[in-house]
């Protein structure tokens, strides 16, 4: 399978190429950087010959059978949008378009040319995120996330401000984690303490499914922190440090003959997976190719991102309508 690689940072550097050429019958054909410096570092490591600096030129002239993009949303979206007008399957990396209208029309026009697409979410198919879904048995009740870093502090991505830019490159991961176990958001409840340099926020969500989920999130801490804590099927708590291992309690389970309480059963990945395979990029790449092989709509398409995007705007209008009441008590 004939790939190529839109923009040769660190993400597609370290994490998409590398993955790719562990799957298996994939091709590195083709590599575009509209960077000098990235384009020269390309030439070191492939053939000079498959290394474009303009993506349209690269998606003419290379027999490829899908596209693979790490740039930024309004680069995504222009990509896509190209491929998708020349009939190419095309993979994006997170977030896939700088707004909810973007997402839309990616959306469309991913339904009238009939092409795969793909956001790469990994998180979906962490190795963590894949037994959760195995002990809980599809019946999550409740779920407290912990989702801390120490970026963004400054607008970025031509974002307007600082939430928008924590939301798009931070919250997409976690709103999108939440989602995707516990499905559509029926309504959501916001607290902030926010700055022009600083994160603090409280999401509270109600999902259709009877579900909830409270995420505790921000930019002040100096490392990733990704942490849960969920009750699945009215008796299982089950918690998670860093997406690294499982603790699994049960109300009533006995364990090795004694007393129902202080014992826990644990889950960790074997040392023998592969970091791509823990982290999710592994399942995420073959998600989609796998869709590109059998021609159908990928779990993660395009149009599996609404709800998230749907639920970056929630909070954005709620926030927003909070400052402006505070605005009008002042004045």
């Amino acid at each position: 399978m004939k790939l190529g690689f839109v923009g040769y940072g660190a993400q597609a550097q370290e994490n998409l190429i590398p993955c790719c050429r562990t799957l298996g019958g994939i091709e590195i054909a083709a590599i575009c950087d509209r960077d000098e410096a990235q384009r020269a570092i390309a030439s070191r490591n492939y053939d000079a010959d498959i290394i474009f600096d303009d993506y349209q030129e690269m998606i003419m002239e290379a027999d490829l059978d899908a596209i693979i993009v790490a740039c930024y949303p309004k680069e995504h979206f222009e990509v896509a949008t190209f491929a998708m007008d020349h009939r190419l399957p095309v993979f994006v990396e997170k977030p896939p378009a700088p707004s909810s209208l973007h997402l839309e029309k990616m959306i469309e026009l991913a339904g009238q040319s009939g092409v795969t697409t793909g956001v790469g979410m990994n998180f979906r198919f962490a190795s963590v995120t894949r037994q959760l879904r195995a002990v809980s048995e599809g019946q999550i009740d409740c779920i407290t996330l912990r989702h801390f870093c120490n970026k963004p502090t400054a607008p970025f991505w031509n974002q307007a401000n600082l939430l928008q830019s924590f939301l798009y490159s931070q919250s997409i991961h976690s709103l999108d984690f939440l989602i995707d176990l516990c499905g559509p958001v029926r309504d959501v409840a916001v607290t902030a303490n926010n700055s022009t340099r600083r994160i603090l926020m409280t999401v509270m969500l109600r999902f259709s499914s009877g579900a909830s989920a409270s995420l505790i999130t921000s930019n002040t801490s100096p490392h990733f922190v990704f942490d849960f804590d969920a009750i699945a099927m009215g008796k299982r708590h089950v918690s998670s440090s860093s997406l690294w291992q499982l603790e699994v309690s049960e109300v009533g389970k006995v364990y090795n003959q004694a007393e129902t309480k202080k014992w826990t059963d644990a889950w960790a990945p074997s040392p023998l997976d592969s970091g791509f395979v823990r982290s999710g990029y592994a399942g995420q790449m073959i998600e989609f190719l796998t869709a590109v092989r059998e021609q159908r709509e990928a779990s993660i398409s395009f149009k599996s991102l609404r709800e998230t995007y749907g639920c970056m705007d929630k909070i954005e209008e709620s926030l927003r309508a909070d400052q402006q009441v505070l605005a009008r008590r002042a004045s």
